[in-house]
């Protein structure tokens, strides 16, 4: 078990693969969510709109749990459990932009995957996640 994503499944958390992202909804029942991430050398990136569900849950209870499996080999996933350290407003839509390029090939979120009338109208956040244990298969090590 460890803390860290090995080189051989970093990858699966930068993308383009999609990740189910496990937030506990305010009875405790976990509650899953198809996303896209990225990696910054130490946080796995979620982005979404404030306002949703999964924000509403991670202020509540940080704990969260992301999984990714390979689309070309289903017995290759990473699992990563951990906390959300921090939200961080993505004002700018650097995040989420850079998340469409990567999983949509499109260059704005707004406009290329959601309608370009939704710019400015919800606000934009970042789930920093410090993985506590991460979970690979095949094992390494």
């Amino acid at each position: 078990m460890s803390t860290s994503i090995a080189a051989s499944h970093l990858d699966l958390i930068e993308g383009p693969y999609f990740a189910i992202l496990t937030t506990l909804n305010p009875k405790g029942a976990p509650e899953n969510t198809v996303v896209w991430c990225s990696w910054d050398g130490q946080h796995v990136l979620v982005n979404t709109a404030d306002g949703r569900r999964k924000p509403l849950n991670v202020r509540r209870d940080p704990r969260v749990a992301l999984a990714v499996i390979d689309p070309t080999n289903p017995f290759r996933w990473v699992d990563v459990r951990g906390v959300v350290e921090e939200i961080v407003p993505d004002t700018d839509y650097a995040n989420i932009d850079a998340h469409a390029r990567l999983y949509a090939g499109v260059d704005q979120y707004y406009g290329g995957v959601a309608p370009a009338e939704a710019r400015g109208t919800e606000q934009r956040i970042i789930f920093k996640i410090r993985p506590e244990r991460v979970l690979l298969f095949p094992p390494q090590g």
